[in-house]
């Protein structure tokens, strides 16, 4: 079993707030002790235009975390791909990528938000034939010499992309949920990235179904990692009484895909209610939290039920401090990881 930190968010919310700045910096040091403990990739996470400050760059921050750290891997969970224009995106990848000596791994989404797509001026509609064409764009550009394209959003003739990252190519991850999504992950031959909402009989769901899929592309499912982010919180305390202190932070991520209409309750039914009581069970039932023992019990139950081999805790969610989560990410190092195998 790999371990890894984030996705960070790097948001303040309005409960707890935070300057912006102190959290970059944070993020920077959690990612360092990080390293030191063993844990095998860091994950960012992005949207745009909302009042918390939620991460919009991306590559330029995993770039950072590259200049910061020598071994862990970076990740983007996920990268909103038909917001960009895909030719940049291939350049500030591969520079990320040298930066940090081979070490990123592009995760790509789609987008959903309206407003993220207006804000950018790029109709909602677009966004799935601007994802393949900038999944091939972004192949061709990483590979050697020039290459032209000619698509419907998208035209280049006889450019060279320039510098060429040390992957070749970078690995791509996709985050997806839905079957169309899911699908293009297992033809272009990805991992399927799954955040950090859905309880276990969703997120088998999605694993079986990519697996499935995997196969009728001739592929083999064992050959791709199997990432599941869930929120994480390790303390001396039960459970139960860390959650009545936390539930706030805890629930703040499922409040906010519920109010974007992208948070599923126990069946797979969309919530749209970010004041839904129900979110509150959901929220608690997909995190990882309470003693060291509490939490191994909490992980052998995810193994039991899921193909995972990658699981990715989110110490430092909205609203926990950044002692909280360096304390929480030390005893998960010392006394749970040890146990995971």
């Amino acid at each position: 079993m790999k371990f890894g930190i984030g996705y960070y968010s790097l948001q303040s919310p309005p409960h707890n707030p935070s300057p912006q700045q102190k959290l970059y910096a944070e993020m920077l040091e959690e990612i360092s002790v990080a390293e030191e403990l063993g844990f095998d990739s860091a994950w960012l996470t992005e949207h745009h235009f909302l009042n918390d400050g939620y991460c919009p760059s991306l590559l330029l921050t995993a770039a950072a975390i590259g200049a910061r750290t020598k071994k862990i891997r970076i990740g983007t969970g996920v990268l909103l791909l038909p917001l960009h224009d895909p030719i940049r995106i291939a350049e500030d990848a591969a520079v990320a990528d040298l930066i940090s000596g081979g070490r990123l791994i592009l995760g790509l989404g789609l987008g959903y938000r309206r407003e993220e797509f207006e804000g950018f001026g790029v109709s909602l509609k677009e966004r799935k034939g601007r994802m393949e064409e900038g999944l091939e764009i972004l192949q061709k550009s990483w590979a050697d010499g020039p290459f032209s394209f000619k698509g419907r959003y998208h035209k280049y003739e006889n450019v060279n992309v320039t510098p060429k990252p040390v992957q070749k190519p970078i690995p791509i991850w996709i985050g997806a949920f839905t079957e169309p999504a899911i699908r293009r992950a297992a033809r272009i031959g990805a991992p399927l990235y799954v955040p950090a909402i859905g309880i276990i009989p969703i997120v088998k769901y999605l694993f079986d179904m990519h697996s499935s899929l995997l196969k009728e592309y001739g592929r083999n499912p064992s050959d791709f990692e199997k990432p599941l982010v869930r929120e994480a919180y390790i303390s001396d305390e039960k459970s139960h009484v860390i959650w009545e202190k936390i539930k706030e932070h805890g629930t703040y991520t499922a409040k906010g895909y519920a109010s974007w209409g992208t948070m599923v309750d126990r069946q797979g039914n969309l919530l749209s209610d970010p004041n839904d009581p129900i979110l509150y069970d959901l929220a608690k039932e997909q995190s990882i939290i309470g003693t060291p023992e509490e939490c191994i019990e909490t992980i052998s139950r995810y193994k039991e039920a899921l193909p995972i081999d990658n699981l990715i805790c989110r110490f430092n969610f909205p609203g926990i401090s950044h002692d909280e989560a360096m304390r929480s990410m030390r005893l998960f190092a010392e006394k749970v990881m040890p146990h995971v195998e």
